[in-house]
């Protein structure tokens, strides 16, 4: 299964990380986004990644107004899918480049 996509950044990872953080799992969310150079780190706890899973965030991102969008989404929902088999299992994503030109890396982690 190919886990490397080309992501959304900016607005869209801090909404997604916010959303998550808000009305994932509550007082058990963790959430955590770390800045690299030249991007983002995004990683999502295993509650927040079933939580991902069970309501198909991934569409809700999906339909956003970007080129990427939708190949993100899909890889996050796919990837929210994959962990969720593993008791610990969770999603990891990073983010780079200008907000026209984005590229990056996401994993779903036993």
């Amino acid at each position: 299964m190919r886990i490397a996509r080309k992501l959304v950044t900016g607005a869209l990872i801090a909404g997604a990380a916010g959303v998550l953080a808000m009305m994932g799992s509550g007082s058990a969310s963790a959430v955590a986004v770390t800045p690299l150079p030249g991007g983002v780190q995004v990683d999502l706890s295993p509650a927040d990644t079933q939580w991902v899973a069970s309501n198909h965030f991934g569409q809700t991102l999906a339909g956003l107004p970007h080129p990427s969008a939708a190949s993100f989404g899909q890889a996050l929902d796919s990837a929210a899918q994959l962990s969720t088999q593993y008791p610990q299992g969770r999603v990891v994503f990073t983010v780079f480049g200008p907000f026209d030109q984005l590229n990056g890396t996401m994993l779903a982690l036993q």
